[in-house]
């Protein structure tokens, strides 16, 4: 069983490019891997499926070596053992901290927020300011607003917090439940997914007006959408059917839908993955046969690059800038009688040429 710390990284990565294994004393699955904004730090998930917790750890990273994983803690947790919280979907404020959804001894689902080397994460602001559970977070680029998912309205509305002001912001109202908010560079509008009928579409909202329309439709789920370079939005679609996820892209609203990769492997939580420049998204393969692969692809479709990890079932990948360095996270299994699901980072700066 591969008991709390990982072993080194395998040869086959070793070969192509600087790579290392992140470390982190628990046992269980790693999952969704989120870097910070500079690269520097790498908040991801550990699910031993013990039925009781998710746990969070912070990694500092430096190029392609990330340092031993701090676990993140609520107040009154334990860094050892099972402790009935649940910590996932983390994201990261501009100046450096990770917020998340955080659940403890089976409560609510609040927003915290973690300084990484800091003590126990603080809540966000408090139920008497935004009631009930609170999901799926994102901040502005220029870290003074944070969108969010309250159940306190709908069947799951949008809301914002004006963090100077202190002020709260009702930005959907709908009896269907949303998800994956995410602002555009300029903060001016802020994609999310609608679940109407049993599937999922993607909307634009401009948020100087309220005003929001369908940005793509189709059969089956149009998920997670990102904005791209040049305002291309990207997100994942089933419409080929239920378990045929692709990355599809949309110039403009309206435009027609193009094909960035096919047979994806969906992420746990994530949204697809860009470089700092939006130029280019990575993904892995459901294909059994492609499983250790993970590939980059230009968004505009002109150039995809395939990276042989030599492991099994590649997943999960995660791309930041970091001294210079184009860094690729993703998770895997060691081989096919692997007990956890492993995490590795990986420089992958020579292969964007």
């Amino acid at each position: 069983m591969n008991r709390v710390f990982g072993v080194l990284f395998g040869v086959a990565l070793a070969s192509q490019a600087l790579a290392g294994d992140v470390r982190y004393a628990a046992e269980g699955h790693a999952y969704n891997p989120i870097f910070s904004k500079d690269g520097k730090w790498l908040a991801y998930e550990v699910n031993s499926y013990d039925g009781g917790s998710i746990d969070m750890f912070v990694s500092s990273v430096a190029g392609a070596i990330a340092k031993d994983g701090i676990k993140v803690s609520l107040a009154g947790g334990s860094q050892f053992g099972a402790t009935g919280q649940i910590l996932i979907n983390p994201t990261w404020h501009p100046a450096g901290q990770a917020i998340f959804e955080g659940s403890n001894q089976g409560g609510d689902y609040r927003l915290y927020i973690y300084q990484p080397g800091g003590g126990s994460p603080t809540e966000l602001f408090t139920s008497a300011k935004a009631s009930g559970n609170l999901t799926f977070p994102i901040v502005t680029a220029d870290g003074n607003t944070i969108a969010f998912v309250s159940s306190a309205t709908g069947a799951g509305d949008i809301r914002s917090w004006d963090r100077t002001k202190d002020a709260f912001g009702q930005l959907t109202t709908s009896e269907h439940s949303e998800s994956f908010p995410t602002y555009s560079a300029d903060n001016k509008t802020l994609l999310f997914n609608r679940n109407s009928g049993g599937t999922e579409d993607v909307f634009l909202l401009d948020l100087a007006t309220k005003t929001e329309k369908a940005f793509v439709t189709g059969g089956g789920d149009q998920t997670r959408s990102t904005f791209a370079a040049g305002g291309t939005v990207l997100y994942f679609s089933n419409e080929r059917g239920q378990d045929a996820w692709d990355i599809m892209a949309v110039d403009a609203a309206g435009a027609n839908k193009r094909t960035v990769a096919k047979d994806v492997r969906l992420p746990l939580r994530s949204r697809p993955t860009l470089t700092a420049d939006g130029q280019w998204v990575s993904w892995t393969s459901n294909k059994a046969e492609l499983s250790g692969k993970v590939y980059l692809g230009k968004v505009d479709g002109t150039k995809t690059v395939e990276i042989d990890s030599g492991f099994n079932a590649c997943g999960e990948p995660a791309l930041a800038v970091n001294g210079g360095r184009t860094i690729l996270a993703f998770t895997y299994l060691q081989n096919n009688g692997a007990d956890w699901r492993k995490l590795t980072v990986l420089d992958v700066t020579d292969k964007l040429q």
